[in-house]
């Protein structure tokens, strides 16, 4: 009976909640978070529009972090971090 509620409580782990442009989203729990990661979450069509830009900021990181999450760069993941994600097309 222990090892089933060890299992249980290690799969309960495996995944953290975090929230892009108001929607709560389940990711696997890792060390980090890729801006192209983010940015896919809020904007699906991501890869396909290479004429926008995109702006990543972020609350509630470790220790209550917040910042910019730039292209190129990740951020260490936690559960319940929030994050804003904008895109704009370029002139």
């Amino acid at each position: 009976m222990q090892n089933e509620n060890e299992a249980q409580g290690k799969g309960k782990d495996k995944m953290i909640e975090i929230i892009v442009n108001g929607t709560p989203y389940e990711v696997p729990k890792k060390e980090e978070l890729s801006f192209v990661e983010v940015v896919t979450l809020a904007y699906p069509d991501f890869p396909q529009n290479p004429g926008a830009t995109y702006s990543v900021t972020y609350t509630k990181g470790h220790n209550d972090k917040e910042g910019i999450l730039a292209p190129g760069t990740s951020v260490k993941a936690k559960d319940g971090m929030v994050f804003r994600v904008n895109r704009t097309s370029q002139s």
